[in-house]
């Protein structure tokens, strides 16, 4: 038996070296999986470690942008691809997840929270391996094998993010916000639900030193297009602040992959701009 074992055990101490090493050679953590799933899972679960300053919260518009895996210091993406920035914030709420000191929500696609079925990523966050993920790497989304090849695909398709202590940002001249007053449009019954859900629960992060703001990131909805008015009465009667960084953003400098996410140069423009805004 024990002539068995030791191969084993050898063999399993190698392969995790290995890994070890892999993870370091990217900056802490891959950025794609071989599923949305895995990919989300693996950016939260990175998110959690450490004290970052800014953790960005949202959708697969959000799991584009870089953090402080690809230099960008402070900054934590737990973007979630197909979901939304609730999932994060109900775990944090119930004190699966940790807060950092500012949580920047994505509001591109917050309104698939309109949905009451709780999502597969938001199922996982309570489960035994997603909280050993958080405590060795090695266990993580982030560090499976598959991940490394992925995130390779995934470089060459949106490019580099260059240097992220560039100047080369949006060239926004707006910063965020706290909105005078909530929208005075009807809302239908799951919009008031989830208003009402969501309000308290952001004053108790609030509580903890924890700032909120709500961005609109890039690209913009279009001329014409405005914002929800159930999202603006969500930001106006939380105490959040708000800022249209996607429609306020030069537009040429804004360049997408598949029509809905950016690429890794405007990808990185995106975070100096929020760097920049959330420091003024």
């Amino acid at each position: 038996m024990l002539s068995y074992a030791v191969p084993f055990l050898l063999t399993l101490a190698a392969c995790f070296s290995i890994q070890a090493l892999g993870l370091r050679a990217v900056g802490g953590r891959t950025s794609k999986s071989e599923s949305n799933y895995f990919s989300s899972i693996g950016r939260i679960q990175a998110g959690t470690l450490g004290d970052p300053e800014v953790m960005l919260l949202g959708s697969s518009v959000t799991g584009r942008l870089p953090d402080r895996s690809q230099g960008f210091e402070g900054f934590a993406n737990m973007g979630c691809d197909g979901g939304t920035a609730i999932d994060v914030l109900r775990r944090m709420d119930q004190g699966i997840l940790p807060a950092a000191p500012c949580l920047v929500i994505e509001a591109n696609y917050l309104h698939r929270a309109l949905d009451p079925k709780p999502s597969e990523i938001y199922n996982a966050m309570q489960g035994a391996w997603f909280q050993a993920g958080t405590w060795i790497p090695g266990f993580s989304a982030y560090a499976r094998p598959s991940s490394f090849f992925y995130s390779l695909l995934l470089a060459k398709k949106i490019g580099g993010f260059a240097d992220p202590a560039a100047d080369d940002d949006l060239q926004v001249t707006s910063a965020p916000a706290r909105p005078d007053t909530a929208s005075a449009l009807p809302l239908s019954i799951d919009e008031r639900e989830l208003i009402d859900e969501l309000v308290p629960l952001l004053h108790r992060l609030q509580k903890k030193r924890c700032r909120i703001v709500f961005v609109w990131l890039p690209p913009g909805r279009g001329t014409g297009v405005a914002v929800s008015a159930w999202l603006l009465e969500l930001v106006a009667k939380s105490g959040s602040e708000w800022w249209d960084l996607g429609n306020e953003a030069e537009p040429k400098l804004v360049e997408l992959t598949d029509g809905v996410h950016m690429g890794a140069p405007s990808a990185a423009r995106t975070v100096r701009s929020l760097r920049k805004g959330l420091d003024h």
